[in-house]
């Protein structure tokens, strides 16, 4: 029979060798958005106003099959302080609808969490000039989305490029990226076409 000294010493043991093995277990390594970085010195007020999509980089396997389907979308965002109320209009079945978001505060500058009926996802406005352009990511199922945003129509080259680096730098391939109708954009939509997932 051990002592009550030798019992106290394999259960420190056995104890030791518990926490050391909990710590060498692998972490969940960090989402994806999280390593991208925003814009420095984000100004919500200046980023308001309308922008037009151009194209996406995704992986989303919806993307994938009914990116040919792609309507013409336009969003619109109002400053509320930190955070921003979003419009997004574009056509469904030839009917031009609204959905109405919020882009909620993070408390960094540049980073939200968009508010909709599928819970939260994350949102970082990566690069932008304000005037012409803005690039933003998603995140939703740890995989990120690249999405070009421009003030007006044509698109310059220097935003193209931009948006090309990105979607590399994503690993994403040519293949995943969609380019969205530069016509036939939605400005208004009636109340019985608009999807309000406003969460305050």
């Amino acid at each position: 029979m051990l002592s009550p000294r030798a019992v106290l010493f394999f259960t420190l043991l056995l104890t030791a060798i518990s926490l050391g093995q909990r710590a060498r277990k692998p972490s969940r390594a960090p989402s994806p958005i999280s390593t991208i970085q925003a814009q420095a010195n984000f100004n919500v007020e200046q980023f308001a106003g309308t922008w037009l999509l151009v194209a996406v980089g995704s992986a989303c396997r919806f993307l994938q099959e009914q990116g040919h389907r792609a309507e013409a979308t336009t969003l619109h965002t109002t400053p509320q302080g930190a955070a921003m109320a979003v419009s997004t209009f574009r056509k469904l079945d030839g009917i031009c609808w609204q959905i109405r978001q919020r882009f909620g505060d993070t408390g960094v500058p540049g980073r939200f969490l968009l508010q909709g009926t599928r819970g939260p996802v994350p949102v970082v406005v990566a690069e932008t000039d304000y005037q012409n352009f803005a690039v933003l990511y998603l995140e939703q199922a740890r995989r990120l989305s690249v999405k070009l945003y421009v003030r007006s129509l044509p698109v310059s080259d220097s935003a193209l490029n931009v948006f090309e680096q990105r979607v590399r730098g994503a690993n994403l391939t040519e293949h995943q990226v969609f380019y969205f109708p530069k016509y036939g954009f939605c400005e208004t939509a009636d109340q019985f076409h608009t999807l309000n997932e406003m969460r305050r």
